[in-house]
């Protein structure tokens, strides 16, 4: 759906000065909802027909589908492609009389899944303040592709950047590019997420075990296994296990619900990966990983808990075998 006005403004208007800090990812869904139709442009932060409402985090979502009013908007070279093959520019343009305060780091892709939208990329951004000044545009060329991520020590790297995004671990299905931003001084009135829903083709995936792991051994029906991800002679790594269990049915006894995932966010997460992928190649219920590792707590603080992928639940806890005397 294009507009020959718009594809009259080329002008790039964007200008800020790096921030050292990253954003983490959020591994939970977006709040959800699937549907056809016109999507509305106002959603209060809510889900929409078509894009992902986005949480607490918006008051307002401009969706394509529906942006005769809007005097911001994100606008797309497409609404298809082929992964491996295609690239998709997602154009961000400013045809208001106010400077648009945003972040053309914060950019944002979700999965659509079963009428969930789940966040996939990137894993993280830097936090700039920047500007899309009056009149003045800011464009990503977006290059979906099913590669591994091929992080150093076998861990995820982060698909940051701010005009040529080259995603890798991406699967067929209905997807959403969304910017970010608000008009100068009205932050507090208004923080708005640009949107465009858009459908990527190609072949699904299989999940399955990384090449990071080296060693499998069954015992007693529990599959135990050791990856070469970390660094048995750093300084500040640890002999850790990750131990996943795969449970009958959802357990009633959480404090919190539990985390459902999809194969394109557990590409992300390594551990979870290999250890819900070695479970149903060995069909075990459960599963002893050991690498090394030096974050504190090991494996990260948000590591324990209850994974819903694919109708299966799964609890996975950690503990350092090193304190284990």
């Amino acid at each position: 759906m294009a507009c020959d006005r718009r594809h009259l403004l080329a002008l790039v208007g964007t200008s800020g000065a790096l921030a050292g800090c990253l954003e983490g990812f959020d591994h939970e869904p977006s709040p959800g909802g699937g549907g056809e139709g016109t999507a509305p442009v106002s959603s209060g932060g809510e889900d929409l027909p078509n894009c992902p409402g986005y949480g607490d985090r918006v008051d307002r979502v401009v969706c394509y589908d529906d942006v005769d009013d809007d005097r911001v908007f994100l606008e797309p070279s497409s609404r298809t492609a082929t992964i491996g093959k295609d690239s998709v520019e997602f154009t961000l343009r400013n045809e208001s009389d106010q400077r648009l305060a945003t972040n053309v780091y914060n950019w944002r892709v979700d999965k659509r899944v079963d009428g969930e939208w789940y966040r996939v990329a990137p894993l993280g951004y830097n936090q700039p303040l920047m500007y899309v000044d009056p009149g003045g545009s800011h464009t990503w060329t977006f290059t979906p592709t099913d590669e591994e991520i091929d992080g150093e020590d076998g861990r995820p790297r982060g698909s940051g950047g701010t005009e040529d995004l080259t995603v890798p671990a991406l699967g067929p299905g209905d997807y959403a590019f969304r910017a970010r931003g608000w008009f100068e001084d009205e932050r507090d009135e208004e923080i708005l997420a640009f949107a465009v829903p858009v459908e990527l083709e190609g072949d699904p995936f299989e999940l399955t075990p990384s090449e990071t792991i080296e060693e499998v051994d069954e015992k007693g029906g529990t599959l135990v296994a050791r990856s070469s991800r970390g660094d048995p002679n750093g300084e500040h790594h640890r002999l850790g296990a990750y131990e996943l269990t795969v449970l009958e049915s959802a357990p009633g006894d959480l404090e919190d619900e539990p985390q459902p995932t999809i194969t394109e966010q557990l590409l992300r997460r390594p551990r979870l990966r290999d250890a819900i992928a070695l479970a149903d190649d060995h069909d075990v219920s459960t599963v002893h990983l050991e690498e090394y590792d030096a974050v504190y707590p090991i494996f990260g603080s948000r590591s324990d808990g209850v994974y819903e992928y694919q109708d299966t639940y799964y609890r996975v806890q950690t503990r350092e075998l090193e304190d284990e005397d």
